[in-house]
Order: C-alpha cells, then sequence, then structure tokens
C-alpha cells in the first residue's frame, strides 16, 4: 500500500507539475468585469494544428473547491498529448480565493464545459470528441457537464417539437471522484445548502438511459472518499444501460492519481482508461502505451 501522506502527495506533485506546466499554451477562458481573468492550460501533442480534428480532453482539477491542485493534472495530460489527444487543464475559482458558493463553482464547471464545446474546432480538436475527466470535486463537476437534464423549451401543446439537447460529452472518467455531494465525505462542499436545486446537480439523482461512456478508478483504501459509494454508482449506472468499466484499486488510498508519489499505479491506470477509449472508438488504436513523462 502506498502510505497515505499529504505533505508528501502535495510537495511532489507541486514541484513536478510546476515544472511541467510550463509546456503548456496559456488559454484566457474567462474574464471578469474587474479583469480578473481564468486561464486553461492548453497539452497539445507535437506539431498540432487548429486544422486537426484529433479527440480531446477537458480536466476538471480536485482539491474539493478549496485548493488549486492543477498540477496534480499535468503529468495526465501531458501522457495523453504524447498520445495524440490534446487536453484542457482549466482553472476554477475555489473558495479560498474567491467568494463563490457552490452553486457559483457547478455553473462555472458548465460553463467551462460549454466553452471548451464552442472553441474546440479553433483548437484542432473534435467537438463531437471530448471526454470530461475530474478528480475528486472535479468528478463531480465532469459527471454535471455529462448528465445535464433535459429542460423542455417549448410549450407541452406542441408536442411534435423535438427539446434541444444540451450539448454531451462522448465519454466521461472520474478518478477518486466524488459522485454524491450529499454523502459525509463531500459535506464541506456545501451543495445541498448552496444550491437551488441540489437534486439537479446530484449525479445520483440523474442516473438514466443514455448517458456517455464512464470510465472510473478509485483506491479501495482511500480514507478521504468512500470506495463503496462509488461502486455503487458505477454498478447503477450500467443498470441503466450504459457503458461503464470501473476499475477498483487494491492497497491503494488518496494518493491514487499522483505520479510522483507512486508511478507504477498511474501507469496501471492510464493504459486501462487508454485500452477503454480505444475499444469504444473514442481514441486512435495507438493511444495505447507506455509512460513516457521525463
Amino acid at each position: 500500500m502506498t502510505p497515505f501522506a499529504g505533505n508528501q502527495q502535495k510537495n511532489a506533485d507541486g514541484q513536478l507539475g510546476e515544472s511541467l506546466l510550463q509546456r503548456a499554451h496559456t488559454i484566457v477562458w474567462k474574464r471578469f468585469a474587474d479583469e480578473c481573468e481564468l486561464h486553461a492550460f492548453f497539452f497539445t501533442p507535437t506539431g498540432h494544428s487548429p486544422a486537426e480534428n484529433a479527440p480531446g480532453v477537458l480536466f476538471y482539477p480536485g482539491g474539493m473547491w478549496r485548493k488549486n491542485l492543477i498540477n496534480q493534472l499535468v503529468p495526465w495530460a501531458l501522457q495523453l498529448a504524447d498520445r495524440g489527444i490534446p487536453c484542457l487543464v482549466p482553472e476554477l475559482r475555489i473558495r479560498d480565493v474567491y467568494e463563490v458558493t457552490a452553486e457559483d463553482i457547478m455553473d462555472e464547471g458548465l460553463q467551462v464545459w460549454e466553452w471548451c464545446y464552442a472553441q474546440a474546432e479553433g483548437l484542432g480538436i473534435n467537438p463531437r470528441r471530448i471526454t470530461v475527466a475530474g478528480i475528486d470535486a472535479g468528478g463531480l463537476l465532469a459527471l454535471n457537464a455529462a448528465m445535464q437534464p433535459v429542460v423542455s423549451k417549448h410549450p407541452w401543446w406542441r408536442f411534435w417539437q423535438c427539446d434541444e439537447l444540451p450539448n454531451s460529452p462522448a465519454a466521461v472518467a472520474i478518478f477518486r471522484g466524488v459522485v454524491d455531494p450529499e454523502s459525509p465525505e463531500a459535506w464541506n462542499l456545501r451543495v445541498a445548502q448552496e444550491c437551488t436545486n441540489p437534486a439537479a446537480v446530484n449525479p445520483c439523482d440523474l442516473l438514466r438511459k443514455r448517458l456517455p461512456p464512464l470510465f472510473c478508478a478509485h483506491g479501495m483504501e482511500d480514507p478521504l472518499l468512500d470506495f463503496e459509494g462509488v461502486e455503487w454508482f458505477c454498478k447503477e449506472w450500467r443498470r441503466f444501460g450504459n457503458t461503464v468499466e470501473f476499475l477498483p484499486c487494491p492497497h491503494a488510498d488518496h494518493t491514487l492519481v499522483n505520479f510522483a508519489v507512486n508511478p507504477a499505479l498511474f501507469e496501471r491506470i492510464m493504459i486501462a482508461w487508454e485500452e477503454f477509449m480505444v475499444s469504444h472508438s473514442l481514441w486512435p488504436e495507438d493511444a495505447i502505451g507506455d509512460v513516457t513523462l521525463n
């Protein structure tokens, strides 16, 4: 078992991610009236151009909406970029820096997905082949983007008129993700207290047919995020007729996602994810390979 050590995790991934973050292109994805800006870090394959039509990934950082843990995702994004898959890792407002509520953050998670979808073609990404992925509370944001409820926008008597479906990701991936914001371990997200309609953003209340393929990895000895709850969620995803691969990681704890702490586990999860995506024709076959970070 990889021993759980918060400072070890923070320092190792912080130093590695900070050095590797310099390889990204920086894009302003949101600008506020006071000129404050939020950036998206764009990791691209060598020679990538806007004329391409590649599959892409939008990553939602972890940190439970208090810490900015973008650096954790840099090894993931670089590995996929090396496999020909451009990745976006956006900044989102967090409570340690901004006065934001859970509703603000959930809305911003949808906004960055809509921005990514709208800008995809200009970035050389196929908008219909974007995967959303997230870590801990970033997993909740990824699920929210993939599970948006259909809201009827026309009068009931125009029964022949089809509802306009929200733009949906091609797939979703969560790593030690929060799947139930009302669970005890997610109480500090304050979704129930600060969202106008908590059920509309709770993935457990949005399970239904025709959801995108889901890949999920979770440590079986994670002391902070419940393994059994995530396992149940994946079973329910499948029970509704949707595709899911759940990768339980024995002896793994909350450092599950941290390349600098456990590169062997990182490689195992990455290859399993790549194989899942290739098997559903969402990524090219040459996306599968050994970890090449250096």
